[in-house]
């Protein structure tokens, strides 16, 4: 795929269905369970740093979504208190309707423009977030997700590619009905990214040594940021 698609997906739109927009979001919570990696990829991150720390410990979860992820964490890390943003009413309506009852967890409505306004956290992630930006507000979002973060930024999107289109559309045939997941990911896919092209885009975002870009499987482009630097990290 040569370059980044530049249609917004239906989820993103402000009269989308509320009934098809909350089954996404519950199908969503599925495939980052079983698909995507996200929870090996927090383990191995955010989790095993915040072991070596003397709790409590605060993480920002950016574009949160239905939450799942925050849950999850939530549920194996005691001690981690976590906001979550996401700018679209109606997921945060459904977000605060899940986590209602787990104290570790606030949900906020806010854009990725106002970053800058909030406090800072230990730690800042992000699971398919980057995708739904345009190229030109890669750079100064990731700069302000990475000057909230004291101790670890953790980013994971989409790898853009043949395969991998071509595998979800087969999944998303069998298993995705009744909602905007099969069509908005495949072109998730599409708006997503190359190693190389996301690391080009987040040229000049941080200090030399404080942003890493790596491809990692299931077919995922992961960028990981540390404030100081990686040096004895």
């Amino acid at each position: 795929m040569p370059s980044r698609a530049r249609v917004p997906e239906l989820m993103d739109l402000p009269d989308s269905d509320p009934g098809r927009l909350e089954r996404t979001l519950r199908q969503l919570a599925w495939i980052n369970r079983f698909l995507t990696g996200a929870r090996r990829l927090l383990a191995r991150t955010i989790l095993e740093d915040a072991r070596r720390q003397r709790p409590p410990y605060t993480l920002l979860d950016v574009g949160a979504g239905g939450c799942d992820l925050a849950l999850w964490l939530a549920g194996r890390q005691p001690g981690l208190r976590i906001t979550c943003l996401d700018h679209d009413p109606r997921a945060v309506a459904y977000a605060r309707r899940r986590c209602a009852g787990v104290p570790a967890i606030e949900v906020r409505l806010g854009a990725a423009g106002e970053l800058e306004r909030l406090e800072s956290f230990d730690y800042v992630f992000a699971n398919h977030f980057l995708h739904h930006l345009d190229d030109e507000r890669i750079a100064p979002t990731v700069a302000a997700m990475l000057g909230r973060a004291r101790r670890l930024l953790v980013i994971t999107d989409l790898l853009r590619s043949h395969r991998s289109y071509a595998w979800f559309s087969l999944f998303a045939g069998v298993f995705l009905h009744g909602s905007f997941a099969a069509a908005d990911g495949r072109l998730s896919i599409r708006r997503g990214f190359l190693p190389e092209e996301l690391a080009g885009l987040l040229a000049g975002a941080a200090p030399a040594g404080c942003l890493e870009v790596r491809r990692e499987r299931p077919a995922r482009v992961v960028v990981v940021g540390r404030p100081g630097g990686f040096a004895g990290f």
